[in-house]
């Protein structure tokens, strides 16, 4: 009898071994807790008041703000220089999109905490911080925020816009699928002609979550599927 006790406690042990060094391997495959108590929905006007709608029993206060989408294409070069060629004997193009604010708008943004850059650029991973400054914001340069600067550059209406780098960084904790993030002046903004677009934060009145949390990511996109909303991202702020 006391043997088989002995057993059990025996492999119940090694199961929580197990679940212990699975967990911990998780935790550090995915990092430190991204904590976010706020989200970032774009989209039209419409599809941005009805998220906002959806959250109007858990909301603290909303912010909201404007920005244009400008994509082009470009031809894909090879080390050499040379234009590549696809497989089909043509010439590969791809589409380069920028995610447009205006100053005034990037400076509402570094206040409300939603403009995020990354800790470590030379690591691997997303793990970042708030965002404190923007060097040069106030200058007449179109300002680019990425990964890498290398001569990007930016055409409005057949015009080539003169870029200066910000930093490596985002609105939100996410790189938006809209397009690099670009800081411009109010004229150059205005000669846009694509359609302007609604970003608004949503800060809650209550709870955390993690988005290390799939279910957590889940519950968002669940409440805000009949919305239309083009992007969701989130924010972690005071």
């Amino acid at each position: 009898m006391k043997k088989t006790i002995k057993w059990i406690i025996g492999i119940i042990l090694i199961m929580l071994l197990v679940v212990g060094t699975q967990q911990g391997l998780k935790y550090y495959l995915q990092g430190p807790p991204r904590i976010f108590n706020a989200i970032l929905i774009s989209g039209n006007a419409e599809s941005v008041t009805k998220g906002k709608e959806v959250y109007k029993d858990n909301t603290k206060y909303t912010k909201d703000y404007k920005y244009k989408v400008v994509s082009r294409m470009q031809k894909s070069l090879d080390e050499n220089g040379n234009v590549e060629i696809g497989e089909d004997g043509k010439e590969v193009v791809y589409e380069i999109k920028s995610l447009i604010i205006t100053k005034d708008t990037a400076k509402k943004m570094l206040k409300d905490q939603v403009l995020r850059e990354l800790k470590d650029p030379e690591a691997e991973g997303i793990e970042t911080k708030v965002l404190e400054s923007i060097p040069n914001i106030d200058t007449d340069k179109t300002l680019y925020f990425g990964s890498e600067y290398k001569g990007t550059r930016l055409e409005i209406n057949g015009k080539d816009i003169p870029l200066e780098y910000g930093s490596y960084s985002w609105i939100g904790y996410y790189p938006s699928e809209q397009g690099v993030l670009m800081v411009t002046d109010d004229e150059t903004y205005k000669s846009i002609k694509d359609e302007e677009k609604d970003m608004s934060l949503i800060r809650f009145a209550k709870g955390k979550k993690d988005l290390r949390n799939a279910k957590d990511k889940q519950e968002i996109n669940k409440k805000l599927i009949n919305t239309q909303i083009t992007e969701i991202n989130y924010a972690n702020v005071e």
